[in-house]
């Protein structure tokens, strides 16, 4: 591992893995090889796991001895990991995004608030790709870390009551989509016309580790494509 790391009895069902409190593409890496690593040696020990930015918990199924289980989690964490170590099949996504102000007039305010022009904006919000985290708040909320620091804002003091489904919003030092409406204190960028839900369930393609790139779109291209019920992936997959 190159990240200190320690393990930690919540319950004795629950155990948490603790990485440095920050924000990094090597923590992240380095929880989804573990993660990755614990699904295939603890088939049958395990119901669950969730992820954070820091903390991967893992939820052991009825009948684990917790104490057992973190001795054999200290072996799994002593494998080492190459320096840099990025784990393979991850993709790059385009995500169509509307910045116009006729869609989006909650943009003026943000634009105001940091003394940036819109066209300045669109180009430094969708010039880098960001990492997804995990999902998190609410079902197909996604976490990206990746955000340049000249667009950093703090989030609301008062949340607004509703954001509208498919609202790309910014809140300190990330940027995330609104998967439906929703209560929320991050300011609104932009749109997406892409419907994270269908009868199904959530139907976006992104897992954690996967990167989002923001592509610009124009308000009657917003419409056309918000017409289409069955949206296509492929036209927007980048290779990653």
């Amino acid at each position: 591992m190159n990240h200190p790391v320690q393990i930690i009895a919540i319950s004795s069902d629950i155990l948490e893995i603790h990485w440095p409190e920050k924000i990094s593409e090597g923590i992240l890496f380095e929880i989804l090889a573990i993660k990755g690593i614990i699904n295939e040696k603890w088939a049958g020990k395990i119901l669950r796991m969730c992820q954070g930015y820091q903390v991967l918990g893992i939820q052991l199924a009825t009948g684990q001895d917790a104490t057992t289980c973190i001795s054999e989690l200290k072996s799994v964490l002593e494998e080492t990991l190459q320096s840099g170590f990025i784990p393979s099949g991850f993709r790059t996504w385009k995500l169509p995004v509307c910045y116009d102000l006729k869609l989006v007039p909650e943009l003026e305010g943000y634009l105001k608030k940091k003394s940036i022009g819109l066209e300045d904006f669109i180009e430094i919000h969708t010039e880098n790709s960001y990492r997804l985290y995990f999902y998190g708040f609410l079902p197909g909320f996604m976490y990206l870390g990746g955000l340049e620091k000249k667009l950093h804002i703090p989030r609301k003091a008062t949340p607004d009551r509703k954001i509208p489904a498919g609202s790309v919003a910014i809140g300190g030092s990330q940027t995330g989509v609104y998967p439906m409406d929703s209560p929320g204190g991050w300011y609104v960028v932009g749109r997406t016309p892409v419907s994270f839900f269908s009868e199904g369930g959530l139907r976006v393609p992104f897992r954690p580790g996967d990167a989002i790139r923001f592509e610009s779109i124009s308000l009657p291209y917003f419409k056309e494509l918000k017409r289409k019920e069955n949206f296509s992936w492929k036209k927007w997959e980048e290779n990653g």
